[in-house]
């Protein structure tokens, strides 16, 4: 199974088909349609969906970045970014992106729960290690990814608080060649002709390439599968509060 078609987020989206209906401009009254307010039931799927859903772009980026990693635009020589910059800057992407997964899934279970939580106040020590949260699976599966995303923490902590950028050990011959034709391309008198067209440095490092996308692909199936874990360790809770919210909505309608 793959994470968008779990049913934590086909559940809650199917909850909101009603309310995007309502809110579809056809009528004269799109303005007040706009301001439509939510009941209590409709706001809960509607969170979860949200959140679900950011967890789902958030594996669509990290599969992206693999797309991209594989294809660099030549056309971009003529800016500057040679295809190490092109690799680098999306390898940036993928850290961050990893690393932000745990903070996705405690703003979900938040949701799910509901916890009632401030987003400013959503960490390990109010989700997680919440009382309410650790009587279920939810808690180990929270400790599961968030153990998995800490291991890029080192290299996202050096990127966003020192600007250090990340080197590629896979790359390292790449970005030697890279700067020689960045020098080269750039300032052809002082550092002579460039010696590496793009397409013969693309097919030299096609191997080194495909073995850092390989690398990429099965952290990315691995993180996957942790979150399909947490989703189904959030599903019957999601079950049981959504049956007593409609329960709730039924009675107060009669």
């Amino acid at each position: 199974m793959r994470i968008e078609e779990h049913p934590l987020l086909t559940k809650s989206f199917a909850e909101l088909i009603p309310l995007i209906k309502a809110i579809t401009p056809k009528a004269k009254d799109w303005q007040h349609r706009r301001a439509l307010k939510l009941s209590t039931e409709q706001r809960y799927h509607h969170y979860v969906f949200w959140y679900a859903n950011n967890m789902v772009k958030a594996f669509s980026r990290l599969n992206h970045v693999i797309l991209y990693v594989k294809d660099f635009p030549k056309g971009y020589l003529k800016q500057g970014v040679t295809m190490y910059d092109w690799i680098q800057y999306h390898y940036h992407v993928y850290i961050l992106t990893i690393y932000g997964l745990y903070d996705i899934a405690l703003n979900l279970t938040n949701c799910v729960f509901p916890l009632g939580l401030d987003k400013k106040t959503v960490n390990q020590s109010t989700v997680e290690d919440n009382l309410l949260v650790k009587s279920t699976g939810v808690s180990m599966s929270l400790g599961t990814l968030r153990k998995a995303t800490s291991q890029v923490g080192t290299q996202r902590h050096s990127l966003i608080h020192r600007g250090d950028v990340l080197e590629l050990d896979e790359l390292r011959a790449l970005s030697i060649i890279c700067m020689d034709t960045k020098f080269t391309t750039e300032y052809p008198k002082s550092y002579g002709k460039c010696k590496y067209p793009p397409d013969a440095i693309k097919f030299l490092f096609q191997l080194d390439i495909g073995e850092l996308t390989d690398k990429m692909s099965s952290e990315i199936s691995s993180l996957e599968n942790n979150v399909i874990n947490l989703f189904d360790e959030l599903l019957p809770v999601y079950d049981s509060r959504a049956s007593i919210l409609k329960t709730s909505q039924d009675n107060s309608s009669k």
